[in-house]
Parts: structure tokens; C-alpha cells; sequence
């Protein structure tokens, strides 16, 4: 049994971000914006979702592709400092390391200009099998934006993934002006082979064509995923079982929201350890929503990620002892009839 048994492991896409706060607007052509800061730190799906683990104090490794560049030492850099292995890392000659530019709008969210880089060559040939044997969990993070990956190849190592006894995880990137055959045809034959599915409202929306949240789980469990769980931002999110049942669990509010970044990846984060615990899926969310709004307080995807303890401490909180500043969370949006 290879060392790294025991341990989830994140397949996924790496890049490095340069994050640039706060823009209110992009300048017209010719023009010049000025902005407060411009930090440069790690992101990508695969890479914040490992971090995010390893700042909650559990182990995780992580395969992913990154060049031969400053850029893709600098990711290694980052992943060996939190105690990360980095031995699966694949150095591609011949791309780049991905960039993203991120700006950041005064309420927190953000925009992103992206180059894939080294993320369109991961294959499934970067995991073999001895990889996957003893993974209590498997998560891809990142598909639409993994060109060799993406589709039937996701779908093959998902399988391999469950025929080696691991509960499999997927969650996308989403890609703006896609037609829902485009998703379908990244997204759909990985489904079958998935015990939880976790994309965003948008994405959900844009694969399955529906245009309500429970409509696209109820889509997904049709075509295959055992569980669904989708990430509805401020709203928290909806849960459907592999029984049928449907869960909202609602979003924990902070009262300033410094930087969104990576905050999927940190909730997914949060998800992964509730399920390494044995926690159902309401549970879990619960979990990663709480760790998604302690992510958000601070800069970064992962900086302000609190430790599993001070996590699973602020759900049990009262609300008005989480932040007595932060404004009453939204109702979520309830099933329809």
C-alpha cells in the first residue's frame, strides 16, 4: 500500500494569481485604472482546495501540472511551506504555468482574465493506479478548463478511482458563453461515476440546462450522481441525498467580506473533512459553508482558512456570536412545490 494511503487526494488545476484590489471598473482601451494593491499568491482549484486542507490540519496530496517556470516554482514553493507533497507534480516542458489576473470588486467578488497553461495538458496518465489505491476520497477540481482531462478521460479515472474504493468528488470551473452542449460534453460522462458532484449555481444551471437549483440537482441524480450538492454563495447550499431528500443549509455571515477568492475551493474544503469525519452531507455543507465565510474575511484564497477546530467551534456558535456585525444571512430559496 503506497504511503499516501489514508489520505484525499485533489487532482486538479494549479495556477499562480495575481490579485489586484480593489477595481471598480476595467479602463475603457487606452486608459489607466489606478488600484489600491496587487498581491501575487497560489490558486487554482486543486491547489486551494489542498491548502485549505492543510490549514485545517489534514494531510491531502495533490497531482496537478505546472511549467518549468518561476511561476510553477513558486507554486511548489507554496505547497512544500504547508507541508504539501509535491513529488506528483508533473513540470510540463512546453506550457507555462497557469495565470490568472483577479480583480477584485469593493464588495468582495471577483473578476478573472485566465491563461490555462500547463491545466490543458493534465491527463489522466498523471495518476496511475498505485496513486489512487487506499483514497478514502478522490476529488477532480477544475474540469472545463482541463482540455485533455475533461470528458470520457474524467470519466475512466473516476472509475478507476471507485473500482480502488475511494468516494469520488468533481467540481467544475465555470466558463462564460459555453452552450450547455459544450458542458455536457466536458461534464456529462464523468457524472455516473461521481458519489458527490459539487459545481456552483452557474454551473449547475449552465449543465443542466435547468433554470432552478433543484431542477439541475434532480438532473444531475438522473444521470447518475449518487449525491448533489450545490454551492448557492450567499444563500449557503442545496443538498440532494441519494435517497431523494433535499436539505438547504443556510450561509454563516461575516461582517466584512475582504476578498471571495477561492472561497468554492475552501467550502469544498470544509466538505472533504466533514466527510473523512463520517458526517452526511447537510452536515458537511454546514461545515464548508463555515469555512468558506471564515476564508472570505481575510486576503487570499486560503490565508484566512481557520483550523478544523475553530471551524466546527464557529458552527456551533450562536449566530449573533459569530459576528454581531455582520447582517442577517438571506432565506434560502426554497424548493418549489
Amino acid at each position: 500500500m503506497p504511503a499516501e494511503a489514508g489520505r484525499p487526494l485533489i487532482i486538479g488545476i494549479a495556477t499562480v494569481d495575481a490579485v489586484a484590489r480593489t477595481i471598480e471598473r476595467f479602463p475603457a482601451p487606452g486608459g489607466l485604472q489606478v488600484f489600491d494593491e496587487l498581491t501575487t499568491a497560489t490558486g487554482g482549484c486543486a491547489v486551494n482546495t489542498t491548502l485549505a486542507l492543510a490549514r485545517l490540519g489534514i494531510g491531502a496530496d495533490i497531482i496537478t501540472r505546472v511549467g518549468c517556470d518561476p511561476n510553477g516554482d513558486f507554486v511548489l514553493d507554496e505547497l512544500a511551506r504547508h507541508g504539501v507533497a509535491t513529488d506528483r507534480v508533473v513540470r510540463d516542458p512546453e506550457r507555462g504555468t497557469s495565470f490568472s489576473f483577479v480583480a477584485v470588486h469593493p464588495g468582495g467578488e471577483r473578476s478573472f482574465l485566465h491563461t490555462p497553461g500547463a491545466n490543458a495538458r493534465i491527463a489522466a496518465t498523471d495518476v496511475p493506479d498505485e496513486a489512487l489505491a487506499g483514497r478514502p476520497i478522490v476529488f477532480v477540481a477544475g474540469a472545463m478548463v482541463m482540455d485533455r482531462l475533461d470528458g470520457e478521460p474524467a470519466a475512466a479515472l473516476l472509475a478507476r478511482a471507485r473500482a480502488a474504493g475511494a468516494r469520488t468528488m468533481l467540481d467544475t470551473v465555470f466558463v462564460e458563453g459555453l452552450s450547455t452542449r459544450e458542458w455536457r460534453a466536458r461534464i456529462g460522462p464523468a457524472l455516473p461515476h461521481l458519489d458527490d458532484f459539487v459545481p456552483s449555481l452557474p454551473e449547475a444551471l449552465a449543465i443542466s440546462g435547468e433554470a432552478e437549483p433543484l431542477d439541475a440537482a434532480e438532473f444531475f441524480r438522473r444521470e447518475g450522481v449518487r449525491r448533489v450538492a450545490i454551492k448557492l454563495g450567499e444563500h449557503g447550499a442545496l443538498c440532494l441525498d441519494e435517497a431523494g431528500g433535499v436539505n438547504h443549509v443556510p450561509a454563516f455571515r461575516v461582517g466584512r467580506v475582504v476578498d471571495a477568492t477561492g472561497a468554492g475551493d475552501c467550502w469544498c474544503a470544509g466538505l472533504i473533512a466533514a466527510f473523512l469525519a463520517g458526517e452526511g452531507l447537510p452536515t458537511a455543507a454546514a461545515l464548508g459553508n463555515a469555512v468558506a465565510a471564515m476564508a472570505i474575511t481575510g486576503p487570499g484564497a486560503t490565508g484566512a482558512v481557520p483550523s478544523l477546530q475553530e471551524a466546527r467551534a464557529f458552527v456551533a456558535r450562536p449566530p449573533t456570536a459569530r459576528d454581531p456585525g455582520a447582517p442577517p444571512c438571506p432565506t434560502p430559496p426554497l424548493p418549489r412545490d
